[in-house]
């Protein structure tokens, strides 16, 4: 069971603190993906890589990636606004609209697609 709160989520029975707020929490298979909301703030690593996934118990298994896919030619981040699973895969979009294909078990960005 997965519970949301401002600064933190309940996973399984263990109380996980965040940063910012969460604005969305999505549990596919035994994780749980967390994207947190990103205020008005200095954009720094944790504020670009806003999108964390924890195991059943509520252990951190990784934050996403910073690392683009070779194929972006603007390697400029900006924070993830939302989180899909589509088809069992799992993306993430940013505010210009970059859909990225994220790898579910390590957080590895995959690939990309430009969404309207």
């Amino acid at each position: 069971m997965e519970d949301c709160y401002n600064d933190f989520v309940v996973i399984g029975d263990r109380k996980v603190n965040t940063k910012y707020s969460v604005k969305k929490i999505i549990k596919f298979e035994s994780f749980s993906y967390v994207l947190l909301k990103i205020p008005r703030v200095d954009l720094e690593y944790d504020e670009l890589n806003n999108v964390f996934c924890y195991d059943a118990q509520g252990n951190l298994v990784w934050q996403i990636d910073n690392s683009m896919p070779s194929c972006v030619k603007s390697k400029e981040q900006i924070p993830y606004i939302d989180l899909e699973i589509i088809d069992g895969l799992l993306y993430a979009t940013d505010f210009w609209g970059r859909r990225f294909l994220v790898e579910r078990t390590t957080g590895k960005l995959l690939d990309i697609k430009i969404v309207h």
